[in-house]
């Protein structure tokens, strides 16, 4: 048995073809075996490459996260797919490399080796893309079980010579190692760490997310056998064709560093023993092009971006085999090859490991790391200590959080604008109002039903002389107002003369779409002013639920009803006026009535986008309770044993609450939308609602529904947007609880706002603050 060095120096590229120059020998003496071929280029080989590599990548997965974050969309196909392209990909390779120009190099390898022999196998080129090839699948490696791929530079940099005299300190003989555990959001760091710190025979001094200025002490202070780094890492291409890399750690939440920006550190770790760097993250290729300039002789990193479970089971068994006094390089090996059992989950796990030689020199083993120089200063306990005190995690970037609010804060704005949101504003908006507690209030409405039983005594529609025996009934209790839900354009002369004659009743009419035949309008009885005629139109939302009330429009002189004013609105007008208060234009858009203030709502307010906003529109202010009203029967009005309270202070209601009146005049409220069948009122009750919200509002000093104005809204989202990011980064341990608190602190806001009569969004901001907050997140995890 022997310990065996097989160096492959590649030159070229896949697209021009590489030319090998193969060396055999013993570890550690010149080779006795030297023999040149060729390999033509293969595009294909590049293509299935780049193939392989952005499905890997594209995969939900595909980095250093906890795996049950790991969610590859819902289904197991992209992982099928990326294991296609891996084998295809394979295939590939393996024709490439039986090439016949390449085959006398691999003759010879069979001749010089045996399967007893510890061998070496090193890939030493220029070239990214050959480095990224399934060096681990030649054959040679499962000809040999002993051998292992690693790779290395074409030519090595002679670096800094170690320092000499260390010597054995038998009180104290342990592996030194500077453990780094870098910005670690989103990875259980902790597995790392655990595991480092069970080593037999090894010293590990921990940095938990250090400022540069720590890491850089360290480096400097005192000589190092072993550096290890977990966090999020990063390669990036340096040249406009993508031949150069560049790799980037990040060592807090704040700072990420290039191996450039510690040079001199790292140079000096190495003058003073560093031998091998562990780097235990995503995508550390260009990591390993930057420190061999530096001389660091060995290096093992992940090739790709790396799952969290991958990366503790690979650190877990390769420890516990290069402890345990396996070659560094068998270590690698069988821990990279025992990732095979997690690939039904992650694939091409077995490829990510990767051993990156910059010298030439023999990989010590653990016996002969833990050599320890007794000249060599410690750092004290409490040196230590303050230095892993200084390495607090900062917050994340306040422009990246910014920037991300405001693009997800645009994104949900431009949604909103469009009208996509508004189905499901209005359906919260529905919620929320029927979440509002009840509140006591004058009864001041009083609503006759004429309920089914009615219809069957007295037949439909109501004969006019129930309605006048109805109205004679009233008149003996002095009600300050009736309005008549019922249309009646040609009353018998009773009736007619009963309307003409009491300065307190109202009646209906509807103004209909005169274009249309299905509803061309009912005229007012003849002979009433506008003072005593209320038109019965309502505005219902393309959901069909009734959310705004329509107080007065401009009349269409051509339909058969041209009053200005809804039949609740004018009901609320002259009971109001009775009291001494009038209608008072404040500006163009304001009118004040009594205690309240009222605005139109306009096309674009609160929720809606390009309502209907004709006329002078409102929310009507519904409420919970159904004490606001009295309700008796038309049967029980005539009835000469009923006692009807005294109606002097009350607007009196009559209308049909029996669904064979009239299909068309029943209505879904807010309230009713929430129920499972939607629920629906009368129109008689609903004009009894809008009523009482109009004179509570005047009298009483209710609050009104008014909707923010559309700037504060739209810097309501923005604002939303911008906390999501801010709690993303600052509740980490869980970040979700910090997320949950913010949810109930919106939902708090805006129910509170609507309780005391404004509407302040809700659902834009909540996709705001949950945006930002993944966008956030994901930023953190994608770039590390």
């Amino acid at each position: 048995m022997a310990n065996k060095l097989v160096i492959l120096k590649v030159f070229g590229s896949l697209t021009q073809g590489v030319q090998i120059a193969l060396e055999i020998g013993q570890e550690g003496e010149p080779p006795s075996t030297e023999i040149m071929g060729t390999l033509p280029a293969d595009p294909d080989l590049l293509a299935n490459l780049q193939q392989w590599q952005h499905s890997y990548r594209s995969l939900s997965g595909p980095q250093r996260i906890r795996p049950k974050e790991i969610v590859h969309g819902g289904s197991i196909q992209p992982v099928a797919d990326c294991q296609r392209l891996a084998q295809r990909l394979q295939g590939q390779f393996q024709t490439w490399l039986s090439q016949a120009s390449f085959r006398p190099l691999d003759q010879q390898l069979r001749e010089d080796l045996s399967r007893e022999d510890t061998v070496r196998v090193l890939i030493r080129t220029e070239d990214v893309t050959l480095q990224q090839l399934p060096w681990h699948s030649w054959s040679v490696i499962d000809r040999y079980p002993k051998a292992e791929i690693s790779l290395g530079a074409v030519r090595f940099s002679a670096g800094v010579a170690s320092p000499t005299g260390r010597q054995s300190d038998t009180d104290r003989s342990s592996v030194k190692i500077l453990a780094i555990l870098g910005h670690s959001d989103g990875i259980d760091v902790a597995v790392d760490r655990r595991l480092l710190e069970g080593l037999p025979q090894a010293a590990v001094t921990f940095l938990v997310e250090p400022e540069r200025d720590a890491f850089n002490a360290q480096l400097w202070n005192q000589p190092w056998d072993i550096l290890f780094f977990a966090g999020h890492s990063l390669s990036q291409s340096v040249e406009a064709d993508g031949s150069g890399l560049q790799g980037r750690l990040f060592i807090n939440p704040d700072d990420s560093l290039t191996i450039s920006e510690l040079k001199y550190g790292f140079r000096q770790a190495v003058a003073n023993g560093l031998k091998l760097a562990i780097f235990n993250s995503c995508d550390g290729l260009g990591l390993a092009e930057e420190l061999k300039p530096l001389g660091l002789p060995h290096l093992i990193l992940m090739r790709e971006p790396v799952p969290d479970l991958v990366a503790q089971s690979f650190l877990r068994n390769f420890l516990t085999a290069y402890a345990a006094g396996a070659p560094l390089h068998l270590a690698e090996r069988q821990a990279r090859e025992r990732l095979q059992g997690l690939e039904n989950t992650f694939p091409c796990a077995s490829w990510l490991p990767v051993l990156v030689h910059a010298s030439q020199a023999s990989p010590p083993d653990w016996a002969q790391l833990s050599e320890v120089d007794s000249a060599a200063p410690d750092l004290t306990q409490a040196s230590t200590e303050a230095l892993a005190s200084s390495s607090k995690a900062r917050r994340f970037p306040w422009p990246s959080r910014v920037q991300v609010g405001l693009a997800v804060a645009a994104v949900v704005s431009t949604v909103r604008w469009m009208g996509g949101l508004q189905p499901l504003e209005l359906r919260v908006y529905d919620w929320l109002l029927a979440q509002r507690p009840a509140t006591d209030m004058p009864s001041r409405v009083l609503v006759i039903e004429a309920t089914e039983a009615d219809v069957e005594t007295y037949g439909y529609p109501l004969p006019d002389d129930v309605l006048v025996a109805a109205i004679d009934q009233l008149e003996e209790k002095n009600p300050r107002l009736v309005g008549l839900d019922i249309f009646r354009s040609q009353p018998n002369d009773a009736l007619q003369a009963k309307l003409e004659g009491s300065n307190s009743l109202v009646a209906l009419c509807s103004p209909g779409q005169p274009s249309s035949s299905n509803q061309p309008g009912v005229p007012p009885p003849p002979n009433l002013p506008e003072d005593r005629v209320g038109f019965s139109t309502v505005v219902e939302d393309p959901d069909g639920v009734l959310r705004r009330q329509l107080l007065f429009s401009q009349p269409d002189t051509n339909a058969p009803c041209s009053t200005r004013f809804s039949l609740s609105t004018l009901l609320a007008l002259r009971y109001l006026d009775s009291e001494g208060i009038g209608p008072e234009n404040l500006d163009r858009q304001r009118l004040r009535l009594g205690q309240a203030i009222f605005s139109p709502l306009e096309s674009h307010a609160g929720p809606y986008h390009a309502a209907e906003s004709r006329g002078f529109q409102i929310f009507l202010n519904y409420t919970r309770q159904d004490n606001f009203a009295d309700r008796i029967t038309l049967s029980e009005l005539l009835d000469a044993q009923t006692q009807l309270p005294d109606l002097t202070n009350k607007v009196v209601l009559v209308g049909m609450t029996a669904p064979i009146s009239n299909p068309t005049d029943y209505f879904v409220t807010p309230m009713g939308a929430q129920q499972w069948p939607q629920t629906q009122i009368a129109g008689v009750r609903l004009h009894a609602h809008m009523v009482n919200a109009l004179l509570t509002a005047a009298l009483d000093g209710r609050r009104g529904i008014q909707p923010i104005s559309t700037g504060l809204a739209y810097g309501w989202i923005f604002l939303w947007s911008l906390v999501g990011g801010v709690l993303a980064r600052t509740a980490l341990r869980p970040w979700l609880l910090g997320l949950g608190l913010g949810l109930m602190g919106l939902y708090g806001l805006c129910w509170g706002a609507l309780w005391s009569g404004v509407w302040v969004p809700l659902v834009p901001p909540l996709l705001a603050l949950l945006g930002s907050s993944a966008g956030v997140r994901w930023l953190m995890r994608r770039y590390r």
